[in-house]
């Protein structure tokens, strides 16, 4: 159970990365105010849906933050899967390393989220299952 949740958690938390720009564009934010402030990211920022958009020191800090959190909770439900489990959690395994991939992705293009949605291709997505089947992890 608590593998799950963790996992459930990394997952989510990339949603809301991935997703900052999109949910913005509809009106919705959601990240935790008290991190927008402690990152000093104003809400009417992240809200604009044209140039210029916030990006920034102060938005890179806070996409930092929340994609550290997540690679936590990836480390820590897996650290939580006992070996036993693996083979029948391996549908999930395959998740994680998909959306943790995705993450990567995301930093890789410095947050750039506002103004467009960073994804994997179906072929990549595939090829993380595969490797995931057959590594086992």
């Amino acid at each position: 159970v608590a593998y799950a949740h963790k996992l459930g958690l990394a997952m989510q938390l990339t949603n809301i990365i991935r997703d900052v720009g999109d949910d913005a564009r509809r009106g919705r934010i959601y990240l935790p105010i008290s991190e927008l402030q402690r990152f000093d990211v104003k809400a009417h920022e992240l809200l604009r849906t044209a140039p210029p958009y916030a990006y920034g020191d102060r938005f890179d800090a806070l996409m930092r933050f929340q994609a550290e959190r997540a690679h936590r909770c990836y480390d820590e439900a897996v650290a939580l899967l006992p070996e036993a489990d693996r083979q029948a959690q391996k549908p999930g395994l395959m998740m994680a390393n998909i959306y943790r991939t995705l993450l990567r992705e995301i930093e890789a293009e410095h947050f750039q989220v506002l103004h467009q949605r960073i994804s994997l291709t179906p072929l990549r997505k595939l090829w993380i299952a595969m490797r995931t089947n057959w590594r086992g992890h």
